[in-house]
């Protein structure tokens, strides 16, 4: 289930930004094979190519084995590095903080 997870996420990214498996494997720095492989859920790819691939991709992993193809924008990103120097009693502050200032958004449109 995980490479059919991985495999998809990778062809749907690499279609989504017009690239050939070729391009990407150039790009990336890994070959063709390991690409074409993981998209037709075959081997299992070194940690680094798929670190590279992930990387390079904009994927989170565990939103790949999750099931959640979508890439983390940039302001997400930022968010979470932030969240990440937190403590936990900072983190639920934050969370309450911020479902209150979207509910309030939400009822002024």
């Amino acid at each position: 289930m995980a490479k059919k997870l991985l495999g998809d996420a990778v062809k749907e990214e690499r279609l989504r930004r017009n690239l050939s498996q070729n391009a990407l494997a150039e790009m990336v720095h890994v070959s063709l094979r390991t690409i074409s492989d993981i998209e037709n859920y075959n081997g299992n790819p070194r940690f680094e190519n798929l670190y590279l691939l992930a990387s390079y991709l904009n994927l989170s992993i565990d939103a790949v084995f999750n099931g959640e193809n979508e890439p983390m924008d940039s302001t997400m990103k930022q968010i979470i590095a932030e969240l990440n120097q937190c403590s936990n009693e900072t983190k639920r502050l934050a969370l309450g903080t911020l479902r209150g200032l979207l509910s309030a958004v939400s009822q002024n449109q």
